[in-house]
């Protein structure tokens, strides 16, 4: 990145310090403590359909005001929108993130994992934000994506804070490896890392659409058009907030997000076919 290459590295650093886990909190000095307060967790099967790229929606559409759009069709990632991870994870000693990562082609952005020699043939990934393009205060969220099989690589949506004010976080899409049999949504909130999950599956390694629309006190999570999950809670954050996407290798010996194994393919892709974003009109 330009200029904002120091601060996304710092961001993407503490971006992740919980999210390797959704029913779990790293605490200091590598111990693992479950601090699940609250945890709903519901599962719908999705229908199936939808399974191919579809043309990325333009325009408002009826009570909301479209404010980002991106379908990747230019050369590389646009840096007016996005800002690409660099750097480790906060509290995962096996996962690491490189701009080189993520990489815009054939009308698609992929984030890519795999053994990279230059950083001594460890699993590196990629993840971006919007923090150079949107911030805002609720809003409604659309990703259409498909992403590799493979253990230990994780594949995440989802909205972060945008300061360093009140712990919140909602991740609106998030399977940590494997058959990509299924998707969770989590809301975290309060400092003591409370949570609301819900579940859904699909075949995440065909095309689908999943996204979140975030309201004063409420979440909706929706898959190819539907809404397959709600949540209404005081938890549900009130600040600005950025969208990120990113994928992320586990730890060996951590139970909870593990590192791959020998049956990971040698790469494992997330690939974006568009990302739209709105404000309440």
């Amino acid at each position: 990145m330009p200029a904002h290459r120091a601060r996304a590295t710092s961001r993407g650093a503490r971006r992740k310090r919980r999210a390797r886990s959704r029913l779990t909190a790293r605490v200091a000095a590598g111990v693992l403590a479950v601090v699940v307060v609250s945890v709903a967790l519901v599962a719908w099967r999705a229908s199936g359909k939808a399974s191919t790229p579809t043309a990325m929606p333009v325009g408002d559409v009826p009570g909301w005001h479209q404010v980002l759009a991106d379908d990747f069709n230019g050369p590389s990632l646009d840096l007016t929108k996005w800002g690409a991870y660099e750097g480790q994870p906060g509290g995962d000693p096996g996962g690491w993130w490189d701009p080189s990562h993520v990489v815009v082609r054939h009308g698609m952005a992929e984030l890519q994992s795999y053994r990279d020699p230059r950083f001594g043939d460890r699993w590196v990934s990629g993840g971006m934000s919007s923090a150079l393009g949107l911030k805002q205060t609720y809003g409604k969220y659309l990703v259409r994506f498909r992403v590799d099989r493979g253990a230990g690589i994780a594949a995440v949506l989802l909205l972060w804070p945008s300061g360093d004010g009140l712990p919140a976080e909602i991740d609106f899409a998030e399977n940590g490896g494997g058959d990509r049999s299924h998707m969770s949504a989590t809301l975290h909130y309060d400092p003591d890392n409370r949570q609301i999950q819900r579940s859904v599956q699909a075949d995440f390694t065909r095309w689908h659409t999943l996204g979140v629309e975030w309201t004063a006190g409420r979440l909706a999570y929706t898959l190819d058009g539907s809404v397959w999950a709600t949540v209404i809670s005081r938890g549900v954050p009130s600040i600005p907030m950025e969208m990120d996407v990113q994928t992320q290798a586990g730890t060996c010996g951590d139970r909870f997000q593990p590192c791959p194994d020998r049956t990971t393919p040698a790469r494992v892709n997330m690939q974006i076919d568009w990302v739209v974003a709105y404000r309440r009109s």
